[in-house]
């Protein structure tokens, strides 16, 4: 059968019979390819219950009816499993974890973290010069190792604003005022940005 490059659409042929099989197919081809969205990447078994029309992203090492199916994106679609083989390019949309998966050409690679923001209602203290002051927020899903940024919606006038993780699901953020002179910088948001490597 002769299909597209790319997508591997199948063609309908000049004077082909029951050309409908051949639509229904490059059809599911493009409900599985265009912007997919999977529930899970590197899953070795098979879902008891899949509802059809969702994708996975296969494992390494598949068992039972995906066995010799690795790393291929798979679709549950009218009652049966469809197999896809990644192309450099490709891009999932991963469910579970809110992130995006690309494929390199040998293996799925995270090409878009999981963001996590959050923000607070701040007034600082007036910092005298090389004077700071440490602040928590509260980031649902913040864990030790993650990246962690921060900003306040005023300006700065001199003062640092490094972040980091301080405990599961909270973010410290310390203004240290590096300046010669004191510094007072009123009330604003502070707002922390997180992105789950």
């Amino acid at each position: 059968m002769s299909t597209t490059p790319r997508l591997a659409m199948p063609y309908i042929l000049t004077q082909q019979a029951q050309k409908e099989v051949t639509h229904a197919a490059g059809l599911k081809r493009l409900d599985a390819l265009v912007q997919p969205v999977v529930q899970q990447i590197g899953l070795n078994t098979p879902p008891a219950s899949p509802a059809d029309g969702q994708c996975w992203i296969i494992g390494a090492v598949p068992t039972g009816v995906w066995a010799g199916q690795a790393n291929r994106l798979t679709q549950r679609i009218g009652g049966a499993w469809v197999f896809y083989a990644p192309f450099v390019g490709l891009v999932v949309f991963d469910a579970a974890k809110l992130a995006q998966w690309g494929w390199s050409g040998s293996a799925w690679t995270l090409v878009a973290p999981r963001l996590l923001q959050a923000s607070i209602t701040y007034d600082p203290p007036r910092l005298a010069a090389g004077e700071g002051v440490t602040t928590t927020v509260d980031v649902p899903g913040a864990a030790f190792g993650d990246f962690a940024r921060a900003s306040f919606s005023l300006d700065l006038q001199g003062i640092t604003l490094p972040a980091w993780v301080s405990a599961a699901d909270t973010v410290s953020v310390r203004l240290q005022n590096g300046t010669a002179d004191a510094v007072d910088l009123g009330g604003g948001t502070l707002r922390v940005r997180m992105e789950k490597p």
